[in-house]
């Protein structure tokens, strides 16, 4: 049985290994990221392995596949480092701890200086003599208590702190609501943005890939110029010849077509209106069937009269 002699000498002495509190912000938005960052991961190791959707357009697939496997990786990280960030605090040091870098021990009187950081100066961060640093923030869970040790153990340094943060323009209350809408929009808008590109390639590969006979009804036909937007097309304007037909949308040929003989294939099917076959791109017809909104038009890879 431990005395209370021996529980005293130990409380004086030894080191204590349980913090008094775990100063960090709130993790289910870095756990939320993390997950959503874990399955952009495994969406591009399955596009690096999906070679009947891609056909024979290797580079598009192994391209598009590590472009989104370093894109989850990289968001992956992102989250684990917020995760990981905290501050712990024991009665005798802080223990600080930034994403990857190693846990910085800051003791009592180690402190030469605290100053406000990141927008609205809502962050502390702490410097010391030495190699240690923290940094936390003043909405964070516990930060009441990593106050009133830096009030005890930083006085100095701490008392500058709060003198010139009261001379600061500074935010005085959480902004929950709009940090997480800001998140979700950068999340939302940054994603589809950066997999823009490597989404048209796919588009274009599985079109060369899925070809479908669609049999469509031609009331005009006429010369123009794709640009770069279109997924036939992309990187520059090419000639081709735009057909507009009643049950099929406008379709778009581009192949076999150049400056010279736009006009030409064009006026054949103007004066010639009626039922064709027409061998589609099975990705772009399918968006253009299910999702009419969607700004594609897709690339006709032959025509014949209809039997």
């Amino acid at each position: 049985m431990t005395t209370l002699g021996e529980y005293m000498y130990r409380a004086r002495h030894e080191r204590p290994t349980r913090p008094t509190a775990t100063v960090r912000r709130s993790p289910w938005g870095a756990a939320a990221l993390t997950s959503a960052a874990a399955g952009i991961t495994a969406l591009g190791v399955r596009i690096l392995s999906a070679t009947a959707f891609y056909g024979d357009a290797d580079l598009v697939r192994i391209g598009t596949g590590s472009f989104t496997v370093v894109l989850g990786i990289g968001l992956v990280l992102l989250g684990v480092r917020s995760l990981r960030s905290r501050v712990r605090v024991f009665p005798d040091r802080l223990e600080a701890r930034s994403g990857f870098a190693p846990t910085h021990v800051v003791r009592p009187g180690e402190i030469v200086r605290i100053e406000p950081r990141l927008s609205g100066h809502v962050g502390v961060s702490g410097v010391t003599d030495g190699q240690g640093s923290f940094l936390a923030g003043r909405f964070d869970r516990h930060y009441d208590v990593l106050a009133d040790w830096l009030s005890m153990n930083a006085t100095r340094p701490w008392a500058e702190y709060q003198d010139l943060l009261g001379k600061l323009t500074h935010q005085t209350r959480p902004r929950v609501v709009r940090g997480t809408l800001t998140g979700l929009l950068l999340f939302v808008v940054m994603v589809p943005a950066l997999e823009l590109f490597p989404a048209l390639l796919s588009l274009s590969a599985y079109d060369d890939a899925h070809p479908q006979d669609r049999t469509c009804s031609v009331t005009s036909a006429e010369g123009s110029t794709i640009s770069s937007r279109s997924t036939r097309g992309i990187g520059s304007s090419h000639p081709a010849v735009t057909f507009t037909t009643r049950d099929c949308g406008p379709l778009v040929m581009r192949d076999g077509v150049d400056s010279d003989s736009r006009d030409v294939i064009a006026r054949r099917y103007d004066r010639a209106p009626g039922e064709y076959t027409f061998t589609l791109g099975g990705g772009s017809l399918w968006l253009q069937e299910h999702l009419p909104w969607f700004p594609v038009q897709p690339g006709v890879d032959a025509v014949r009269p209809a039997r």
